[in-house]
């Protein structure tokens, strides 16, 4: 498995941020889900990097800079890639770039319903803990905050 930086411009990340985005607005209740458009996700704030195997993209996960952490946002496996420990290797990967790229801190919002239960799980092990909102964002009762100092 390859874990790098992808580009928004790649239709494959296209296609697999499309899916995420439809999906967190249909398994969320109204007003809760906080899954960036593809608009939002080009801005210069924000890197995205993927998982291959060989030519096939199998899963995504960006960072948001902030000015003393960084966010994850976007975390996704494609459905039939699942299960074979791409969250886990994305997420390594995603905490050394932003250590890589001097961030102390590492935050993150998910949802706490049936469908994000393996995210909530993931983050965890990781020694991820429960913060409040941050960033703008509003506790819905339908989501968590996490925090990892690195």
């Amino acid at each position: 498995m390859r874990y790098a930086q992808a580009s928004i411009e790649d239709p494959a990340v296209v296609s697999l941020l499309e899916y995420h985005h439809r999906d967190m607005f249909e398994v969320s209740p109204p007003g809760t889900a906080y899954a960036f458009d593809l608009e939002r996700l080009r801005e210069p704030d924000i890197c995205i990097f993927g998982a291959w195997d060989g030519e096939q993209l199998q899963a995504v996960g960006a960072l948001r800079s902030h000015d003393d952490y960084a966010e994850i946002k976007s975390m996704r496996t494609l459905p039939e890639f699942g299960g074979k420990g791409l969250g886990r290797g994305l997420l390594t990967h995603l905490l050394d770039a932003a250590r890589e790229a001097g961030f102390q801190t590492v935050r993150l919002e998910t949802g706490i319903s049936a469908p994000f239960t393996p995210a909530n799980r993931l983050y965890q092990k990781f020694g991820f803990t429960e913060i409040g909102p941050f960033a703008g964002y509003q506790d819905n009762g339908d989501n968590r905050f996490y925090e990892k100092r690195l």
